[in-house]
């Protein structure tokens, strides 16, 4: 009997496919083990996600580009909300609906 060579490709293709799984599976609780030895604050994850259509203007790491460094920006919370509900110059109003308190937590903890 020959042997069949499409069958390591099916064997490679089986095994790529239970791998995907099994680290999706084991991925899945890392999150909230992550968070609960010092990683991220719930807080810190949500405005560093919160921020990423801010990159578009202010840079990659928020340190300046169209739009200024907010890295130890000299405004207080309430005027960075300011700014984000009512906008600033080339800054869009409504930059951040519903979530202005996080995003000015978020920039403020920049150094």
């Amino acid at each position: 009997m020959k042997n069949n060579p499409v069958f390591p490709y099916i064997l490679i293709l089986a095994f790529g496919i239970g791998l995907i799984f099994f680290m999706s599976i084991n991925g899945a609780g890392k999150s909230e083990e992550a968070h609960e030895e010092g990683g991220e604050t719930s807080e810190q994850a949500d405005g560093a996600a919160l921020v990423q259509g801010c990159i578009g203007c202010h840079g990659g790491d928020l340190t300046g580009g169209m739009g200024p460094n907010l890295h130890g920006i000299a405004l207080s919370k309430e005027e960075i909300i300011d700014v984000l509900v009512n906008g600033k110059g080339a800054m869009p109003a409504g930059a951040a609906k519903g979530n202005e308190e996080a995003v000015a937590d978020y920039i403020l903890s920049l150094e």
